[in-house]
């Protein structure tokens, strides 16, 4: 339990000093693992595509949406990660 803990409060220090666009780091693998599972081979390069890809279409979703007013992209990345986080939290240990 410390070690989640200390898990928990490293990873929000960092994202707080970096900012939400890191956010994407967080996000990005648990999407991955989610489609693809747990066998690394295919999760570290999915990681990094379904990032790149994400962060693309937040971007591209922040321009596009109001369009001469740009959002902040890391509104954008938090209402995806917040929801899913969520979701991984309350679905907790359980097998689908």
């Amino acid at each position: 339990m410390v070690s989640m803990l200390l898990c928990c409060l490293c990873s929000s220090v960092v994202v707080s000093h970096v900012g939400l666009i890191s956010f994407i780091g967080l996000v990005a693998p648990h999407i991955v693992r989610m489609v693809v599972g747990n066998n690394h081979v295919y999760l570290i390069p999915g990681s990094v595509l379904g990032g790149a890809t994400l962060l693309l279409l937040g971007d591209l979703f922040a321009r596009t949406v109001i369009s001469p007013v740009i959002l902040p992209i890391g509104a954008i990345t938090s209402f995806l990660g917040g929801p899913l986080f969520l979701y991984l939290l309350f679905k907790g240990g359980r097998k689908s």
